[in-house]
């Protein structure tokens, strides 16, 4: 299963070649959302047409792509003894372990010189920066990152992220003058659409004999495009 070979991501990847985005960040309007996990996927898309990638987690508050963090520096000469290799051309930067470098990511200078030492052996480069609304001093804020970026891309979860995070995450992407190149939905936790015609079956066809039910209710939980499932 390649989720980042979908349809919904091959719209999105279109959207970033037409604006000439180079680097993109992913940021989360709640905990939980997928923001992670979306950015990964992205990486994938944007390096399965073999432009070398990389992911860096400045997920501080979170658990971010699982790695543990590296003692780098966005002043350092070279970040190739830090990074992982994912694929052939696809690399991540863990979370940074020095409070030094988590300062110097909040200096737009010394940031603009990290961003274009790792231009000159990227494609694209993917930040992963969790939970924008996340209350925690090492949390960067999303304007610290932004602005050395090409475009911002918003991910929420359907089902869990509250209307207050969102208007809280809108307005600190408005105060912070940042460019919004589209908005990722998570549907993980919704229910399938099989899942929610099962659950009518079970509630208002209660005059259906129990062995149709089963056999309606073993289809719909098998069905690939009915459980929303990837092909």
């Amino acid at each position: 299963m390649k989720p980042w070979l979908s349809q919904e991501f091959d719209q999105l990847f279109q959207q970033i070649h037409q604006r000439q985005c180079r680097i993109i960040t992913f940021a989360g309007a709640s905990s939980g959302c997928g923001t992670s996990t979306q950015a990964y996927w992205l990486a994938q898309r944007l390096s399965a047409d073999q432009p070398k990638t990389l992911l860096i987690d400045l997920d501080l508050a979170g658990s971010g792509q699982g790695y543990p963090k590296a003692d780098w520096s966005c002043q350092a000469a070279d970040f190739s003894n830090h990074t992982k290799v994912l694929s052939e051309v696809l690399d991540l930067l863990p979370q940074p372990r020095s409070q030094q470098t988590i300062l110097e990511l909040r200096q737009p200078q010394i940031l603009a010189a990290a961003v274009e030492q790792w231009l000159d052996d990227y494609q694209y480069i993917i930040c992963d920066v969790g939970n924008i609304n996340t209350a925690n001093w090492r949390n960067l804020a999303i304007a610290s990152i932004s602005h050395a970026s090409n475009g911002t891309i918003l991910c929420i979860a359907a089902g869990k992220t509250t209307e207050s995070e969102v208007l809280a995450s809108a307005q600190r992407l408005e105060q912070g003058n940042v460019e919004l190149i589209g908005t990722l939905i998570n549907d993980q936790i919704n229910p399938s659409l099989g899942d929610e015609i099962r659950r009518v079956i079970e509630s208002k066809a209660k005059w259906l004999p129990r062995s149709i039910k089963q056999k309606f209710s073993q289809y719909l939980a098998t069905n690939p495009l009915l459980q929303g499932k990837y092909q």
